[in-house]
């Protein structure tokens, strides 16, 4: 007779890449208990039904975050606080590295068989002008202060630490910029909303790496069947010069695509001019290091997941239209 289906743990499971996690651990076999802050949204679990165990949870609550892993033998840890906003860096800190500390110990002390860190590219440098990144990539964003950048980059070392050390079987990976249904706080949907609202004029002059949330559910699965403790992957996709990526959505929109490339110089001169800004504590409209990321092409490899857990990725075309298909169901977008 076969036993009882393992217990997975999925932190930030009422988010976009959350909820397909619980849908994808369901689908495989496994029984769901489901983290998400107390207050937050929970209509993306609600459409799952009644068979996920649902533990609103603040991860700065020890005895709590103890009481979420008793019992699991899979934690795949998804929570994060995604903002590229200076005033939430120190915040970020606190919920990104500290809650993911917290959660590796409670993991450890419940026995728990792996832990499996939601991650992002981010985590990896800028590649050299013309190259394409991977997991060697070194981490190059230090001088530009980003709260997100560096706040996941701590947290993953701390994953991969205690992997180091034989604390727990851990291991991270790293997704690309997602689209598809359920981006309930428009993430990269942002970009589908302002397109819908004729608002994209001017591309930067950098790209992304475009993948389907379910891909990257897909590849989370994979990870925990077949990756190895200590290691990295990124689960990527397409990569794209922004430009390309607004005219995709431009197209599946039904609206006019941007209309110009802004020049590199345009932006390392509005770079320079914040930082001043900033200097002098002046209000800015965005960080330098947000303008420096538009300016970069942030185009990565997945052939290690491809390799070693069977990645694939779907064009991003197909992403996209999920994402306007949802939106439009939602009454996001006309």
């Amino acid at each position: 007779m076969h036993g009882a289906p393992e217990l997975a743990l999925i932190t930030g499971a009422s988010g976009f890449l959350g909820a397909r996690l619980v849908r994808a651990a369901l689908a495989a076999g496994l029984a769901v208990r489901a983290s998400y802050r107390p207050g937050d949204d929970p209509r993306l679990l609600d459409a799952l039904g009644a068979g996920v165990e649902r533990r609103p949870c603040d991860l700065a609550d020890p005895a709590a975050t103890a009481e979420l892993c008793r019992g699991c033998a899979l934690v795949l840890h998804a929570a994060a606080l995604v903002s590229f906003r200076p005033a939430d860096y120190a915040r970020q800190l606190q919920v990104n590295v500290e809650g993911t500390r917290a959660l590796l110990e409670a993991a450890r002390r419940a026995g728990v068989r792996r832990f499996l860190y939601t991650s992002t590219v981010n985590t990896l440098g800028i590649p050299p002008a013309g190259s394409v990144g991977d997991e060697l990539t070194p981490f190059n964003w230090g001088p530009h202060r980003l709260g997100y950048m560096d706040s996941k980059r701590a947290a993953e070392e701390a994953v991969l630490e205690a992997a180091a050390r034989g604390a727990l079987d851990a291991l991270a990976v790293l997704p690309g910029t997602m689209f598809g249904p359920g981006d309930v706080n428009l993430n990269a949907g942002s970009y589908i909303l302002q397109a819908s609202r004729r608002l994209l004029l001017a591309a930067p002059p950098g790209g992304t790496s475009v993948v389907h949330v379910d891909d990257v559910a897909a590849g989370h699965l994979a990870a925990l069947r077949l990756g190895r403790s200590g290691e990295r992957y990124v689960l990527g996709g397409e990569n794209l010069p922004y430009r390309a990526l607004f005219t995709l959505i431009a197209e599946e929109l039904g609206v006019p695509p941007p209309a110009l490339t802004l020049p590199r110089g345009l932006l390392a001169a509005a770079g320079a001019a914040f930082r001043l800004a900033e200097s002098l504590g002046l209000p800015l409209p965005a960080s330098p290091g947000v303008l420096a990321a538009g300016a970069a092409e942030l185009f990565y490899s997945s052939e290690k997941a491809r390799r070693e857990l069977g990645y694939r990725f779907r064009p991003a075309r197909e992403g996209i239209r999920d994402a306007i298909a949802w939106y439009r169901a939602e009454g996001v977008i006309a």
